[in-house]
């Protein structure tokens, strides 16, 4: 809707209460791990895009063991110093947690080295000194539960470690079950949907258990969302390849740790997982 630049007599209060409406409606948006800014710009725009459906209100910088925080200056430059931290994560969680905001959604691409396939001799998956920092995430979604979820790191992340294929992201999807949350993953190749390179992720989305799509995604039949219904498919279509694979998530963090090799769980590159029970399929790029 375009609001005319003069208002006539008698409309300036309706016309203000009707952007604070706008300004009211837009999700909220924490952005961890922010680097130079790339899921800022994506979901406000660069120029920030005054009809944009997310609002940015707080973003963390921080690279360890590094003396000049070269990101840290690129997003700073870019989005100014407003709302933005630039210490370690780790410390603000435990000392901090009040500076960080409530928020709709959480969303961050956190540290991949102790998942990538390029770090394969010394993998440590999440008990790495970068891998470890998905528990930050995990204190502040405890901490504020926000409604919505979207994080991103290397397709790797869905059978690390090493010598316990898948482990580290059944303990993740445990978390996110005993916060309340429905989760839908996608491994995607960029060059998959014509972008020039070839950059395989796996975007985590997450929904609270007060959202509609949680209760949607409840009633609607687990291959189906995979490949139709959910954010993923519908913004980057893909045509199922084999059968649904499923299963349950062992009941706490002491049996994942100790029998996870006896579970034999595979993670296909599309799935979700609700009040326990995941499913997962292997799928292929629909693109034209």
């Amino acid at each position: 809707m375009k609001v005319p630049l003069t208002p006539k007599r008698g409309e300036t209060k309706s016309l203000s209460n009707n952007q604070k409406s706008v300004t009211k409606n837009k999700l909220k948006v924490v952005e961890l791990f922010a680097g130079v800014g790339g899921f800022r710009i994506a979901l406000e725009g660069y120029p920030k895009k005054k009809e944009a459906d997310f609002e940015v209100i707080w973003s963390n910088q921080y690279e360890p063991r590094t003396k000049k925080q070269h990101a840290n200056m690129v997003y700073k430059n870019r989005f100014g110093s407003e709302n933005h931290s630039e210490k370690d994560i780790e410390h603000i969680v435990q000392h901090q947690m009040h500076s960080i905001p409530k928020h709709d959604l959480l969303v961050g691409g956190f540290p991949c080295q102790d998942f990538s396939i390029a770090n394969r001799t010394h993998n440590k998956g999440i008990e790495g000194e970068k891998g470890k920092l998905w528990w930050a995430i995990h204190t502040i979604l405890k901490e504020k539960r926000p409604k919505y979820i979207l994080l991103e790191n290397v397709n790797r992340l869905l059978s690390s470690p090493a010598k316990q294929n898948g482990r580290d992201f059944s303990i993740i999807l445990h978390c996110l079950n005993q916060l309340g949350y429905a989760v839908e993953w996608r491994v995607i190749n960029a060059a998959d949907y014509g972008f020039p390179q070839r950059r395989r992720r796996v975007f985590i989305f997450g929904y609270h258990k007060k959202t509609p799509q949680f209760k949607k995604m409840s009633k609607t039949n687990p291959k189906v969302w995979i490949v139709k219904d959910g954010i993923a498919a519908k913004t980057f279509p893909v045509l199922a390849v084999g059968k649904l694979q499923n299963g349950k998530l062992l009941k706490n963090m002491e049996e994942i740790q100790k029998f996870f090799l006896k579970d034999k769980v595979k993670f296909e590159k599309a799935g979700i997982m609700m009040n326990g029970n995941y499913y997962s399929n292997h799928v292929k790029a629909q693109y034209d």
